[in-house]
Parts: structure tokens; C-alpha cells; sequence
């Protein structure tokens, strides 16, 4: 677990978490369903797993939590045994020790069997037969579960990393244990899911459906402004600014913390019972602009390492690029006059590695303040010729002030203003958004239309025309209902001209019913995932 994720406290999750608990009361009933966590770097996936283990507890299940990231062999064989036994024995209020071999001692008169094979797997280790000592350690979780009757969880965490221990054929061993493993409940966790992905589905293709993948985000926008109110306890925050921190963090659970502990500091140096503009424009560049602010000092390593080793310094421009709205790849080429299968070469590293997304033909940064650094912070450092840091300063205030300005500016328009303004960017591309293909045309001409229901209910209407069809946008910033689908049906037979398509935007989930008859109708049903999805892709504020 890194250690600027383990700092903070754990908050929200609770979907997340209640399947997790779900998935172990299913193993023990005899359903099995192991699960893999994907989500970009410092999102929360330790903190989730670790908090999930330490809240377990059940003595019929023993935990083997394992982090693989930047581990050689030694530490998994070691960890691997040692949480075995620990857990083993917390469960049996037995004596807890760090030392394996007392924990060996301890256990032996209630597991032999699992003892016997460990001390055998102890003395191959000074034979250095890596191979071997690996498929020993898979088969381990089987003797213990078959001897004991209980159940195990075994998470990797990283498990990507395995394959840095040089072992031939690791992920296929891994695959066959877990699926002869019926008491063994496995959980895949990496930061970098394209890779991952590959992983599943070339090197453990027998696992491919027995895997149930959950891509673990930053928070939503609600579960965002919550960890800020909770974060800053006793202070006050307005709502404006609370809604521009969680657009200006993207949600991002390691930077909402950073910053709110620096708000909480500097609130308390000025005796402030609330958190004011001028607080809020310290704390962004004590942590972001300053060389040495904690949230500067992480982008500078994250950027640091990717543009280290031969070949590699050119990413830096590709980030740069990317950063000024340049997001696809001719676009970068043009830019940096490059050639294209070099910088093609640098986008599927970085794809790979999880910094950058691929939507479409575009590639952004999915991190809006790793794209906000890079733009204001990082850019500035490498291209100004002047060595004034009281200048660079001036002028991040200056940008970061015209982001304040632009955002109240975007949040003092009602919801069907922002979405015509979202409109307006489609240019005849198509996007993914939540696994479904979209073709989004070139608008032409907006015809806003207010439709009101018979029980009084209005319903904000997008008339948007393209040169050769009709779409109609409906509006709403609440849910829709069954009864609300119905209505705009009958509004539409009154219009008379069929639409080429009929697009429902909310910022919260359909009811089943209200789902149901949309997709039947064959509507288009964004809510907020897909929103803050096209609205990142095209650079402008999350609704909140």
C-alpha cells in the first residue's frame, strides 16, 4: 500500500465494500465469484482492500493479503506464509508473532499438514528454485483450506508485478490453482487496467468468466462534497467553492484529502471558523505550484520516472501537447513535429501505464489536475527563459483565478444551458461511454421547448437540429420516472415529426421501470457517469 494512500482516512466506498462482504458469504455458502479491482494509481484500491481486511472478521475465513508492487520473490514467499499463519491464528486466539517460524511453532498442533508442507517449502528456499517455491506457495491455500474446513481470501494486489519474479508460465499456474480452488476467494487488484485487461484475457483466458471486474473511480460528485464537509469537520465552506474543489480534484480522494488538510492548516494559522477564496487560492498553490507542495512533489516523480531511460524525455512534450487540447494523435504530430509512429509508440506506453485514456480517437488525461499542472505548473517551469519565480507565481494566480471566475460562470447556468453547451462540442465523432458506442453528429441549430405535464410537472426540451435530422434532448436534473418516460412519448407523437433520436440526461440513475421502457423505446440515457465522461473529454466543468 502506497503511503499517501494509507494516510488518509478511509471514507465512502460503501457499495464497493458491501460487495466485497457479499462475495465472501457467497463463498462460504458455495458460490464463488472472484473479483478483480482496476482503477488508475493513488484512487483508492489499497485503501479499500486494506480496510476490507481489517473490518473482516469471521473466524471461518483467513486473509493472505499481499502487496506486489515494487516486491521481489523473497518478500512474497515470506508475506505470503507469514499472513497465512498470522491470520490463522488471530482467528484461533492463538499468540501473534512477526516471527514465521515462532508462528510455525504455534500452529503446528492444529494445521500439521499446512506446517509440514511450509517447513518443506522453507528448506527448497536456499535451493533458489523460484519456479518451484511458486507453484509450492499456490498449492498452499488448498492444504489449509482442505485441512482446517475454513474458507481463505487470497488478494494480490498489483498482481501485475507478478511477472517481474521471472517465472515462466506464473499467470497460467496462477489461473489453474484458482480454478480448482473452490474455498479460495480471489481478489485481483492493479493500477493498471489496460494491462491487466491483457493480462485476464491472454494469460489467464481461463479465468475470463470467472472474474467479475470492478473499476474502482474517484468519488462521484455527492460522495465528493461529503468528504469535503467531513474533512474539514468544524470549519464551514460554502457550496460554490466546496462544488469547484470537487471539480477541480475530478473527485480524486488523495488530492480532496491533501488539499483539505492544507485548508484545515491554513484556516487555523488565520483564526477562520470558515474556509473564504483567498484560503482556498493559498492552499492550491502551497500544494500545487510550490516545488516542494506535496501535491506538486507527486506529479513531478509521477513524470519524472515516465520520462527517465532512453527515448523517453519526448513525453514530456506528448503531456504538454495533451495538456494544451491537442488529443489526437495527427493533432499531437502537427504539434510537435514528431513523427507519427514515435509518438504512436509513447501514446500505448502511457495508455498502458494508466496516465492518459483513449476515447474514440481522442487521448486525455482522465487526472483533470494532473492535466491542470502540467498546463500551469509544469509547462511554465520548462519554457520560461526566465528564471523569476515571483513572475511563474503571479501568473498561476492569474490562471487559477480565471478557473474560479469560469466555473461560477458555468454554475450560474440552469442544467439545459450546460447541456446545450455540451451539444455544441460534438463534432460527427464517436465516444464509449459506459461500454456503449456513441456517434455524436454535428449540431446545427438549438430550439429550447418547455413541455409541462398534467400534474404540473415542466420538462426542459432540446430541440437540436442537424442538416439533415431532428434530436430531442429531454432535461431533468432529478430522476425520471415510468410516468415521465410515458409523457414524453405522448409529447412527442403530438410534435408530429420523428426524431432520429431521443436522448434522456439526468444526473441520477432511472428507476428499473423508467429504464426499461426508455431502452425499449430505443433512448439514449446519459446520466452523470457519461456526462463527466464527455464533459472531461471536451475540458469544461462537471455539473454539480
Amino acid at each position: 500500500m502506497n503511503y499517501t494512500e494509507s494516510e488518509h482516512k478511509f471514507f465512502g466506498r460503501t457499495k464497493i465494500l458491501n460487495l466485497l462482504k457479499r462475495r465472501v458469504v457467497d463463498l462460504k455458502e458455495g458460490y464463488r465469484q472472484n473479483i478483480a479491482f482496476l482503477g488508475l494509481p493513488y484512487v483508492g484500491k489499497s485503501t479499500i482492500l486494506h480496510h476490507f481486511v481489517i473490518n473482516l472478521d469471521d473466524p471461518d475465513v483467513t486473509v493472505i493479503y499481499l502487496d506486489l508492487e515494487n516486491k521481489d520473490f523473497r518478500y512474497f514467499f515470506s508475506k505470503f506464509i507469514g499472513s497465512l499463519l498470522y491470520n490463522y491464528s488471530k482467528n484461533k486466539q492463538l499468540p501473534l508473532y512477526d516471527d514465521i517460524n515462532l508462528l510455525l511453532t504455534s500452529t503446528e498442533k492444529f494445521i500439521p499438514q499446512t506446517v509440514q508442507v511450509i517447513r518443506k517449502l522453507q528448506a527448497d528456499l536456499i535451493k533458489d528454485k523460484t519456479a518451484d517455491l511458486f507453484q509450492g506457495l499456490l498449492v498452499l491455500p488448498e492444504i489449509f483450506t482442505n485441512e482446517t474446513g475454513k474458507f481463505c481470501v487470497l488478494i494480490l494486489d498489483e498482481f501485475q508485478n507478478l511477472e517481474d519474479f521471472g517465472i515462466a508460465n506464473a499467470f497460467q499456474d496462477l489461473g489453474k490453482k484458482i480454478m480448482t480452488q473452490k474455498k479460495c476467494f480471489y481478489i485481483l487488484s492493479s493500477s493498471f487496467p489496460s494491462l491487466a485487461k491483457k493480462i485476464v484475457s491472454e494469460k489467464l483466458s481461463l479465468l475470463f468468466g470467472n472474474f467479475e471486474v470492478v473499476d474502482v473511480e474517484a468519488f462521484d460528485l455527492q460522495t465528493s462534497q461529503e468528504f469535503i464537509e467531513y474533512s474539514l469537520k468544524e470549519k464551514r465552506i460554502g457550496i460554490q467553492l466546496r462544488s469547484f474543489i470537487t471539480d477541480f480534484t475530478g473527485g480524486h480522494p488523495l488530492y480532496l484529502n491533501l488539499i483539505c488538510q492544507e485548508l484545515k492548516n491554513l484556516s487555523a494559522i488565520h483564526n477562520q471558523s470558515e474556509v473564504y477564496m483567498p484560503i482556498v487560492t493559498q492552499a492550491i498553490e502551497n500544494t500545487i505550484f510550490d516545488r516542494w507542495g506535496v501535491v506538486s512533489r507527486h506529479f513531478e516523480l509521477v513524470v519524472s520516472d515516465l520520462c527517465s531511460g532512453k527515448g523517453n524525455r519526448m513525453i514530456s512534450s506528448i503531456f504538454i501537447s495533451l495538456a494544451n487540447g491537442k488529443h489526437k494523435i495527427e493533432e499531437i504530430v502537427a504539434d510537435l513535429s514528431i513523427p507519427r509512429t514515435q509518438i504512436h509508440q509513447k501514446i500505448l506506453r502511457l495508455l498502458e501505464q494508466g496516465i492518459i485514456v483513449k476515447n474514440g480517437n481522442f487521448y486525455y488525461f482522465k487526472d483533470k489536475l494532473l492535466k491542470f499542472w502540467i498546463k500551469y505548473v509544469y509547462q511554465k517551469r520548462l519554457r520560461d527563459v526566465e528564471l523569476s519565480p515571483d513572475k511563474q507565481r503571479k501568473q498561476f494566480k492569474e490562471e487559477f483565478n480565471k478557473l474560479i471566475e469560469s466555473f461560477k460562470l458555468s454554475s450560474r447556468k440552469d442544467f439545459s444551458s450546460r447541456i446545450v453547451e455540451l451539444l455544441h462540442c460534438f463534432d460527427n465523432e464517436s465516444f464509449d461511454l459506459n461500454g456503449r458506442r456513441y456517434k455524436l453528429p454535428i449540431f446545427r441549430s438549438f430550439e429550447p421547448i418547455k413541455i409541462k405535464s398534467d400534474n404540473g410537472l415542466c420538462f426542459d426540451v432540446i430541440k437540436a437540429s442537424t442538416q439533415d435530422t431532428i434530436w430531442f434532448v429531454v432535461t431533468k436534473k432529478d430522476n425520471f420516472v415510468e410516468t415521465d418516460i410515458n409523457f414524453v412519448l405522448s409529447e412527442l407523437k403530438k410534435i408530429g415529426q420523428k426524431p432520429e433520436r431521443c436522448l434522456l440526461v439526468c444526473l441520477s440513475d432511472l428507476d428499473v421501470n423508467a429504464r426499461l421502457k426508455a431502452l425499449q423505446e430505443r433512448f439514449w440515457i446519459w446520466n452523470e457517469g457519461e456526462l463527466n465522461t464527455l464533459l472531461t473529454l471536451f475540458d469544461q466543468p462537471f455539473i454539480v
